[in-house]
C-alpha cells in the first residue's frame, strides 16, 4: 500500500510539473496545441474564449479568418519594394502582397534589417488599430515605430529590441498576472469543461445581463466587444474623450515617423487607420470621439493617409461575431487597398 501511495504522489508531482513548465511558455503550449495534444484556446474566438457565450462559438472559426491561394496577386510588381508595420489585424504572410519584394513587421513581436534597393521604390505602410491611436502614437511612438520598426543596414541612429520594453522583465513574464489564466486554459479548455462555462454564462447573462471580465455585449445582445474598447471608461476607447491636443500630438508623431523613414530612403510613407469593432458595429453606443476622422483631417497632418473607415463602418458582417479582429472579408479589403497603392507606385 505504501508503495502505491508513493507512486501516485510522485505521478502527480510530475504530471503537476508538465502542466506547470508548459504554462510557464506560450510558445509552447501554441506548439502543444498545434500537435492537438491539447485544445487551442482560441479555435472559437477570443471573445468567446473570455466570454464564453454559445450564441458567439465560432465553430469554423479557422476557416472563416483564414486567406487561401487565390487571395494571392496575379500580378508582381518588380519595380516597387512593399514594407508594413502592423498589428494583430495584419500578419498575413507577405506572399499576398503585390512588391517585387514585401516585409513586414508585427509591432512589439518583431524589429527587421533591411537594406533598401535603391533601383526600386520603397514605399511603407503603417497599420495601427483605433483603440490603440493614443497608446501608440503619443509617448511610445518612438520607441515602437522607430526603435523598433525597419532598420536600415549602416545606419547609426540607436535601435531597440524588440519585446524591451519598460516595466516587463523575464520573470514577469513567467509569473506574472496571466500564468493562472494560461494553467487554466491547459486544464479546462477541453469541450466538456467549455459546455459548464458556457451554462454559467447563460446564466450571468440571463439572470443579472452580466459577461464576464474582458467582453461586453452589445445592447441588441448581436455582438461581442472588447471592454477596453467599448467602456467608455477606458481611454482607450472611441466613447472616451480625447483632447485637440492630444490629437495635434499623434498627428505630429505620425509625420515625425514619416519624416524619419523618408529620411532613410523610401519613397512614402503611409498610415492606415483602422476602426474598433465597436465602431463599426455599435458607434452610438456613447457619444463617439470620432478620432480617426479627427486625425486624418487635421490641418497639421503631412502624412498620406490610406482611409478605409467610410468602407469598414458599412460592414459590421467584416468582424468575426466570436472574436475582436476583422474577418477574412476584412483582410482581403486591406490587401485590396495595399496592393492598389503598389500599383499605383509601379505606374507613375
Amino acid at each position: 500500500m505504501g508503495y502505491i501511495n508513493k507512486l501516485i504522489r510522485y505521478s502527480l508531482l510530475f504530471v503537476s510539473g508538465i502542466i506547470f513548465v508548459v504554462s510557464l511558455s506560450p510558445a509552447i503550449q501554441r506548439k502543444i496545441a498545434a500537435k492537438g495534444l491539447i485544445p487551442d484556446q482560441y479555435r472559437f474566438g477570443d471573445l468567446y474564449n473570455t466570454s464564453n457565450l454559445l450564441k458567439f462559438k465560432e465553430v469554423d472559426f479557422a476557416k472563416n479568418t483564414s486567406l487561401v491561394e487565390s487571395d494571392k496577386p496575379k500580378v508582381k510588381y518588380n519595380d516597387v519594394d512593399l514594407y508594413t508595420i502592423g498589428d494583430s489585424f495584419t500578419p498575413m504572410d507577405t506572399s499576398y502582397y503585390a512588391g517585387a519584394k514585401n516585409y513586414h513587421i508585427w509591432m512589439g513581436v518583431n524589429v527587421d534589417t533591411v537594406k533598401l534597393d535603391t533601383a526600386k521604390k520603397s514605399i511603407l505602410v503603417v497599420e495601427i488599430i483605433e483603440r490603440t491611436i493614443q497608446e501608440r502614437l503619443l509617448k511610445e511612438y518612438e520607441a515602437l515605430y522607430i526603435k523598433r520598426g525597419f532598420q536600415i543596414k549602416g545606419d547609426t541612429y540607436k535601435t531597440e529590441v524588440a519585446n524591451s520594453g519598460a516595466g516587463s522583465s523575464f520573470w514577469w513574464d513567467k509569473f506574472g498576472d496571466q500564468i493562472n489564466q494560461r494553467i487554466e486554459f491547459l486544464l479546462f479548455n477541453f469541450n466538456a469543461f467549455l459546455k459548464l462555462k458556457e451554462l454559467k454564462s447563460s446564466i450571468m447573462l440571463t439572470w443579472f445581463d452580466r459577461t464576464h471580465t474582458g467582453a461586453i455585449i452589445s445592447r441588441n445582445h448581436q455582438y461581442l466587444f472588447y471592454s477596453v474598447e467599448a467602456d467608455k471608461k477606458s481611454v482607450l476607447s472611441p466613447f472616451h474623450e480625447i483632447t485637440p491636443a492630444s490629437v495635434d500630438s499623434v498627428v505630429t508623431h505620425i509625420n515625425t515617423i514619416r519624416n524619419y523613414y523618408k529620411g532613410r530612403g523610401f519613397a512614402e510613407v503611409y498610415f492606415c487607420l483602422i476602426p474598433n469593432k465597436v465602431t463599426v458595429c455599435e458607434n452610438d453606443r456613447f457619444e463617439h470621439n470620432n478620432q480617426i476622422s479627427l486625425v486624418e483631417n487635421n490641418p497639421l497632418l503631412q502624412t498620406p493617409i490610406i482611409s478605409v473607415q467610410a468602407t469598414i463602418r458599412k460592414h459590421p458582417e467584416w468582424f468575426h461575431k466570436s472574436d475582436g479582429h476583422w474577418n477574412v472579408a476584412g483582410k482581403r479589403y486591406w490587401l485590396q487597398k495595399t496592393n492598389e497603392l503598389v500599383k499605383q507606385w509601379s505606374e507613375e
